[in-house]
């Protein structure tokens, strides 16, 4: 891993100097990039509708967009996390004593487990306490989730491949296993696999986004300096998912998705032709 720095020494590094007000304003951009993509793809998803429904519709689609993002930048920085702490104890960053480090080398793999339950709960936290995902139903929430285990699979595969890390193999065996199992399992069917995979599927353009988000922040972070391989590439990467979780708080606070849709939704309340005879679809966005 190199030369490492104190826990104190890390602390000033990420959160004081001016690499880390430029990486608040780049990937605050990113999140503005994000939210005005799918803002987008709300619009045109809107066209779809009947005319006097569009401005509603836009309103829907945006905020529930917003939202599956969102979910999945949760998802992902919670395992991030884990993840992460997984490898500083197994590099004892810590300074476990001897019996701790028995102790660790005896059970890692079912901390490693426990680790990543815990992520799922911390994830709850996330999307129902610290910003309400309200728009998201139990199976859209599910297909995210599992979203998120394709995204770590990606970082990881990037990690050993790229940077040569061999540290995170029992990671990534355990992620291909619960994906594995998540659409082949004792009396999975046919059909259970195909609404599994159609799931899965509708959610991939989200997943696109997030990892593009990443990539970016990855590749100013670390090419900047303010990102840190010497304490691990996914501890790095968590910092750059926690900042993307604040960002994400402050927009919601200041309804700003909302604002966005708004004001699109206005102008085409402003085009609206009374009378039209439209055969597309009828609005049922409650």
């Amino acid at each position: 891993m190199g030369q490492t720095l104190t826990f104190a020494e890390y602390v000033r590094h990420y959160v004081t100097g001016m690499d880390f007000v430029f990486f608040l304003a780049v990937s605050f951009g990113v999140v503005l990039l994000i939210h005005v993509v799918l803002l987008l793809r709300a619009k045109s998803v809107a066209g779809e509708y009947v005319e006097e429904d569009q401005a509603a519709a836009l309103r829907l689609h945006a905020r529930r967009l917003a939202e599956e993002y969102d979910e999945l930048v949760f998802s992902a920085a919670s395992v991030l996390f884990f993840t992460g702490l997984y490898f500083l104890i197994d590099w004892n960053y810590f300074h476990l004593s001897s019996a701790g480090v028995a102790f660790w080398k005896r059970y890692n793999d079912f901390l490693l487990l426990g680790f990543l339950i815990v992520s799922m709960l911390f994830n709850n936290v996330l999307d129902r306490l610290f910003v309400p995902l309200r728009r998201l139903g139990d199976d859209t929430r599910a297909s995210l989730r599992m979203a998120g285990m394709l995204y770590m699979m990606v970082v990881f595969a990037y990690i050993k491949f790229i940077y040569e890390d061999n540290n995170y193999d029992t990671i990534i065996l355990y992620f291909l296993t619960m994906i594995i199992g998540r659409f082949v399992y004792f009396d999975a069917s046919l059909a259970d696999f195909r609404k599994a995979m159609r799931q899965l599927g509708a959610v991939l353009p989200i997943l696109a986004l997030v990892l593009l988000s990443t990539a970016l922040l990855a590749w100013f972070g670390f090419g900047s300096g303010y990102l840190l391989k010497s304490n691990g590439v996914v501890v790095s990467l968590w910092i750059a998912h926690l900042i993307l979780i604040l960002e994400i708080f402050a927009i919601d606070r200041a309804g700003l998705t909302d604002r966005l849709a708004d004001r699109a939704a206005r102008k085409l309340e402003r085009t609206d032709r009374p009378g039209t005879i439209d055969k597309r679809k009828s609005a049922s966005v409650n």
